[in-house]
């Protein structure tokens, strides 16, 4: 069982305002947008074209629809896919980041045992990693005031946020 709401998800829609339903009594419908809510699933937020189907003898027989998932789009105009990407981007530098770190220490480890060539080149590695690592995390807190949390809602001061970054 589904409900379709307005294209906000406030309402449901009643019957005579169901674009099929519509289009059945010979409105033609043109991108009404309407929200699907089913149990256990995702919301899903369609695009809907429909019109009536006449016959020969100029009776209506029928309507037929062209649904469209614009779910995708209504995110992307929310900030929702927006929030998503940054947090996939987030943790796709993060993840590689820690490896590349994680092996580097355990190599340091063992310096004294290279050559000094490839001594200093792991040492280069683990500067930059480290380097890397402050610009993700300052990602991260881009990311955190960007996109605060449900009901975190807090004001921040940008300006104070800035400065502790240019004057630790």
């Amino acid at each position: 069982m589904f409900h379709l709401y307005t294209e906000g998800g406030d309402r449901v829609l009643q019957p005579h305002e169901v674009p099929i339903v519509r289009a059945s009594r010979g409105e033609v419908v043109e991108d009404a947008t309407v929200t699907v809510r089913a149990p256990g699933q995702p919301v899903r937020h369609l695009r809907v074209n429909a019109t009536p189907i006449v016959g020969l003898d100029g009776e209506q027989q029928g309507a037929w629809a062209v649904i469209t998932d614009v779910t995708s789009l209504v995110a992307a105009a929310r900030g929702e896919l927006n929030r998503s990407m940054a947090e996939t981007v987030n943790h796709n530098l993060r993840t590689p980041l820690t490896t590349i770190l994680g092996h580097a220490e355990l190599l340091i480890d063992q310096q004294d045992e290279f050559p000094p060539g490839a001594a200093r080149s792991l040492e280069a590695v683990w500067r930059a990693g480290h380097h890397l690592k402050d610009v993700v995390t300052s990602i991260s807190e881009w990311i955190d005031l960007a996109y605060p949390s449900e009901g975190e809602g807090e004001a921040v001061d940008f300006a104070e946020y800035v400065d502790r970054k240019v004057h630790p």
